[in-house]
């Protein structure tokens, strides 16, 4: 049976499997929903901002590509925090993750809304639910199934964001207005920076197809072309969109606005109608598929390693771990099912997210002195003296984005967070020596063998 759990997934997903996945990992409620706050931070700046939020993103984002080509994995992300930090902090990290998957809730939340936007009047508790059931149900036949699933959105979604920026450009006719440095940031330029935090939110996600590199062709390649290519095109579609988001209507009509809010004015009814079904709701859903596709990877490596039970981590017969995937699915529904606000499920899933998203950037340090020949042989790679400075400039970007959430978490949720993860960590301190006597006693089978 030991040996059965450590088998190696059969590797399904090849380039634009892992690109269909990372794309609707980014492009969700961030374009959608956080435009129009963008807007009202800093007005013309916005598309700037959303150049600005890639710089923030991209130093994490580098660093998880090179920890995927250098050593691909199920679980990627628990796995270079186990192997390089340790496994308590590996298991801190889990533990957070897991919260954090709150933020579930929040592209289900959001669906149900603009759905209700279309048909007012339905039931924006059963739509929530029954979105997050059916991305919960595609996942459960297994990542391959998941992947077209993702796929087919995807392919709606960039045809409709599309459509935007092809109606759209045409309404914008004065383009100075993203050349005036008076303009792009009217309050100041720490208006301007944190207008591209909160966009920043909307820009994350390809790090985690490195979740996926048991289950992927030939990783190492592929992970770190994927994260790239994915982060590159979607930063130059949302510019694009700012630009249209500013330029139709005046900046006190579309503040605080979705991108539904534009549309209404560019398009005919019949394709306002599309773009709505077909980019802000698929753009809710694809993120929400995204998410159910990597979640479960760290937490089956934590049961192979002995800090969960075995019996947790069993497959369906599609290769699911499908307890695992159901204990996401619940974390999901419980802001749904109490009745939470869609800000404040946003606000603390997101805070939760810049916390444990540093941990595994910090493993970075430690790649080439505790694995040098995983990094030799990687196809792509940092020089080492990046490798010592890229975490620690990463750790300071990623303590701003954690200073200015702290006032959104309230002291009600940051209590209840630092509680967390004081229970994570004694529990990390008492399971430890089984979880090392466990992990030493697979290798000796491994090598055996």
């Amino acid at each position: 049976m030991q040996a059965e759990t450590r088998q190696d997934s059969k590797r399904l997903l090849g380039f634009w499997d892992l690109m269909s996945i990372s794309l609707g990992q980014i492009v969700g409620a961030g374009v959608v929903v956080l435009t129009g706050i963008g807007i009202g931070i800093t007005g013309y700046g916005t598309p700037w901002a959303f150049l600005l939020a890639l710089g923030i993103v991209c130093l994490p984002s580098l660093s998880i590509a090179a920890l995927g080509a250098a050593i691909p994995s199920t679980g990627g992300t628990y796995t270079y925090v186990r192997d390089l930090l340790g496994h308590k902090t590996a298991f801190l990290y889990l533990g957070l993750l897991v919260a954090g998957q709150l933020v579930l809730a929040t592209y289900a939340i959001g669906f149900a809304d603009y759905a209700d936007a279309l048909m007012p009047g339905i039931n924006l508790g059963v739509v929530a639910a029954a979105v997050m059931t059916l991305c919960f149900i595609a996942n459960l036949l297994g990542v391959k199934t998941a992947a077209r699933f993702q796929s087919m959105m995807v392919l709606v979604l960039i045809v409709s964001l599309l459509m935007f920026i092809g109606f759209g450009l045409s309404h914008v006719d004065n383009l100075e207005n993203y050349t005036s440095v008076e303009r792009v940031m009217p309050d100041g330029i720490g208006a301007f920076i944190a207008a591209a935090y909160i966009l920043r939110f909307g820009m994350i996600g390809s790090e985690f197809i490195s979740e996926l590199g048991g289950e992927t062709k030939d990783p190492g390649r592929n992970i770190p072309r994927v994260m790239i290519t994915s982060l590159t095109l979607v930063t130059v579609l949302y510019m694009t969109i700012g630009i249209i988001a500013t330029g139709v209507l005046p900046l006190d009509q579309v503040k605080g606005k979705s991108l539904a809010f534009v549309a209404k004015e560019i398009f005919p009814p019949a394709i306002y109608i599309f773009f709505v079904l077909g980019g802000v709701m698929i753009a809710l859903l694809t993120t929400l598929n995204s998410i159910f596709a990597w979640c479960t990877k760290g937490l089956f490596m934590a049961t192979q390693d002995g800090w969960l039970p075995h019996s947790i981590a069993i497959r369906n017969r599609f290769g699911t771990p499908f307890i695992l995937l159901t204990l996401f699915y619940v974390v999901g529904m419980l802001p749904i099912v109490t009745g939470m606000t869609l800000q404040y499920v946003t606000i603390l899933g997101n805070a939760v997210g810049i916390i444990f998203g540093i941990i595994p950037v910090l493993a970075l340090y430690n790649l080439y002195d505790r694995n040098p020949e995983a990094y030799r042989r990687a196809s792509f790679k940092l020089p080492v003296v990046a490798m010592k400075i890229v975490p620690f400039v990463a750790l300071a970007v990623y303590a701003v984005g954690v200073y200015l959430s702290m006032g959104f978490i309230g002291m009600t949720g940051f209590v209840t967070l630092l509680v967390y993860a004081a229970m994570l960590l004694a529990y990390a301190f008492w399971r430890e020596p089984h979880v090392i006597v466990a992990r030493e006693s697979a290798l000796s089978v491994d090598l055996s063998q």
